[in-house]
């Protein structure tokens, strides 16, 4: 029986390896977004560049989606099922001042915006700032 993991990268048309897998298996264990650094914790045996590379493949295939906190850093979350690879299901993000914490708000799409012709767009993004439902509780 394969694990989930497995069965997204199947999903995914992205070759089965074991590093594949781990990397994998943290985002499915998380439920907010994870940085290079966050992994390499969760993985400490893994090679930097490795998880960098599979990073990369998994944001090509649309399994995973990058976004640029606060502080510059990137962050990496799991694309939800309507995830396409070029994203044209662009949401916001929530990032929690006290914890740290950066979550995609499913479910709220953000309108393309019609730019004026002589304009490019690289980058479209949403970043909701404020106290995530745990930390108030705190």
């Amino acid at each position: 029986m394969k694990s989930d993991a497995e069965q997204l990268l199947k999903e995914k048309n992205i070759k089965i390896t074991a590093n594949r897998i781990l990397v994998l298996d943290v985002f499915l264990k998380n439920t907010h977004t994870l940085s290079l650094a966050d992994i390499e914790l969760a993985l400490p045996w893994a090679d930097r560049a490795t998880i960098f590379r599979t990073l990369k493949t998994f944001e090509e295939k649309a399994l995973l989606h990058s976004i640029k906190d606060d502080d510059k850093s990137v962050k990496y979350a799991l694309c939800s099922n309507t995830c396409q690879v070029n994203h044209h299901r662009i949401h916001p993000h929530f990032h929690c001042d006290i914890c740290g914490n950066t979550v995609c708000l499913t479910g709220f799409d953000i309108p393309i915006l019609k730019l004026p012709d002589n304009y490019k767009a690289n980058n479209y993004s949403l970043m909701i700032n404020g106290i995530c439902e745990k930390c108030q509780k705190q």
